[in-house]
């Protein structure tokens, strides 16, 4: 009778086991159907490029040295624009020759009876709304995952690409970002500190040990099909069904940013010089199993500046500041890609002293 009870009471609790299995996987099938994050992207998938022959004389009459200076801004980010435009009225630069991604009509329409250079891709997901105000919405995450669609079709018509997010102030002329040839992309870093205090290849935050995280809001890439190639896959994941790439998009990729980081560190890509201060020769990992082939310059992190090191390492920015002041080097810009959910970029940017027009628009610098 002892016997019949325990093998009873065994069947029992491999029973409950099952059960709780299939419902714990049963929530997470259901976790990742709807959450925006794991879902994939709505783009049109093996669509013909949205560049037009119009389109591409835009790129044609507006390219510097092959390179193309693309801003991407909604209606709600076109103040941004206005105040990355003060701040270059004291550069170098020629403002005329920036292409604006439209990203809804309103903008296209704005920046078109202002005289500047439009792009704008019907067929991509896209709000007119500011989606970063307070952190990110899941329309945000709906526009980042589409975002390397864009990067195929520009990078396909063989022009390179500077890309500025709207929310940038320079102080110096964008165009030092370019790099010298031989250089496959040039990017700004995502880092919480700078590289002079903490080691960059030790980032907490990094997808890999290769490459420290990057700021796909600030970078430049030359147009190759070895870079069409890491849009093509990093889409590739975005599109693909919930069930086959759910929890790695949700849990690894998430967004484009994310999605590059965790690209460029599986082993295609290596840092190479000049390098930016705090990193050194020695301190560039090897990787002895894969053979790189695409040359990732990162650009110094006070003469390019983001939002998290310029927002809450203020000391340690200032002191790298006089130090390049002292060896003849100069900042160029700051990125307004600090924590929203802690101070929202217009608040950030007037504590910061680098939001530059007045109440009724106008620029005062």
């Amino acid at each position: 009778m002892a016997s019949d009870r325990f093998c009873l009471s065994l069947l029992g609790r491999k029973l409950r086991l099952r059960i709780t299995a299939i419902a714990f996987l049963l929530c997470c099938a259901i976790y990742f159907y709807w959450n925006v994050v794991a879902q994939p992207s709505t783009s049109p998938k093996h669509r013909p490029t949205a560049i037009s022959k119009t389109d591409l004389q835009t790129f044609a009459s507006h390219a510097v040295n092959n390179t193309v200076v693309i801003v991407p801004v909604n209606t709600g980010m076109l103040y941004l624009v206005k105040n990355m435009l003060c701040s270059l009225t004291k550069t170098s630069f020629n403002t005329s020759s920036i292409v604006f991604w439209a990203l809804d009509k309103g903008a296209q329409t704005a920046l078109s009876r202002e005289g500047f250079a439009t792009y704008h891709d019907p067929s991509l997901f896209s709000v007119s709304s500011n989606e970063n105000v307070h952190g990110s919405t899941d329309n945000y995450y709906r526009m980042m995952r589409q975002r390397p669609q864009f990067f195929i079709d520009f990078l396909s018509t063989g022009y390179d690409i500077l890309m500025l997010d709207a929310d940038i102030v320079f102080w110096q002329s964008p165009l030092l970002l370019v790099p010298q040839a031989g250089v496959d992309m040039a990017y700004s870093t995502d880092a919480r500190e700078f590289y002079t205090t903490h080691n960059a290849f030790k980032d907490p935050f990094r997808r890999g040990p290769l490459v420290p995280p990057v700021c796909n809001g600030l970078f430049w890439m030359k147009s190759s099909n070895d870079t069409i190639a890491l849009w093509s896959q990093m889409l590739s994941v975005f599109e693909a069904p919930w069930w086959r790439m759910g929890i790695y998009r949700a849990r690894v990729f998430q967004d484009d940013q994310r999605g590059m980081d965790v690209l460029l560190n599986d082993g295609r890509a290596r840092v190479v010089e000049p390098l930016p201060d705090g990193i050194t020769r020695d301190m560039i990992p090897q990787d002895r199993k894969h053979k790189a082939y695409l040359k990732v310059k990162l650009l110094d992190q006070t003469e390019v500046v983001n939002g998290q090191l310029y927002m809450f390492r203020q000391d340690v920015y200032e002191e790298n500041l006089a130090k390049i002041r002292a060896s003849g080097r100069d900042r160029i810009s700051a990125h307004m890609n600090w924590n929203p959910e802690i101070i929202t970029k217009d608040d950030g940017a007037k504590k910061m002293k680098i939001f530059f027009l007045d109440d009724e628009g106008k620029c005062r610098i």
